[in-house]
């Protein structure tokens, strides 16, 4: 075999080592577990439990990837886990849990919740959110202008659907959040 022919052969033996290693750690990383093997997500997790999005239509418990991580596509998807997940790295070894600053990561936060993993649950967006009934008369009108029929949105589901699976301190005291806050504080010890 030929120098030329041996370097295509490693080169293509290292290339397919990458992808498989890539994949693995993809897969991997998807894992909820691996996203709580953080201290500081578990409270993320006791809220998610309490909160209305703690499971799908199905029943079945939904993972901190099926939010967070864009699904639409494998650029995005790759692209948003690298990102997120350097910025929770960093945070993770440079800042304590008690400095983290919830009220100015909010904002930030609802950026990278990507409007397509909502729609993967809510496909119909005048139905209200069990599918048995239409969306309140407020809900059409914004739901209208986010899909262009009528006026244009200029945020997406988490610029208006604040605190559907986590609860920060200082939202506890909005009425709206009222149930939630109950069935976070039956969770605690």
């Amino acid at each position: 075999m030929s120098l030329r022919r041996k370097r295509y052969w490693m080169a293509g033996i290292a290339v397919f080592v990458c992808l498989l290693g890539t994949g693995m750690v993809v897969r991997e990383t998807q894992k909820s577990s691996f996203c709580l093997s953080c201290h500081e997500m578990q409270l993320y997790q006791k809220e998610l439990e309490a909160s209305p999005h703690a499971k799908d239509a199905k029943g079945q418990p939904i993972g901190c990837v099926q939010c967070h991580v864009p699904g639409t596509n494998i650029v995005r998807m790759l692209a948003g886990k690298s990102y997120l997940g350097g910025k929770d790295l960093w945070v993770h070894y440079t800042e304590k849990p008690p400095e983290l600053d919830r009220a100015a990561m909010q904002p930030v936060a609802r950026r990278f919740v990507d409007d397509g993993n909502c729609r993967v649950c809510h496909e119909d967006l005048l139905k209200n959110a069990k599918n048995d009934g239409p969306v309140s008369v407020e809900g059409k009108l914004a739901h209208e202008a986010y899909l262009g029929t009528n006026g244009q949105a200029r945020s997406g589901c988490a610029g208006c659907h604040a605190n559907m699976a986590h609860l920060p301190p200082f939202d506890k005291r909005i009425p709206r959040n009222a149930k939630f806050l109950s069935k976070l504080k039956e969770s605690q010890p």
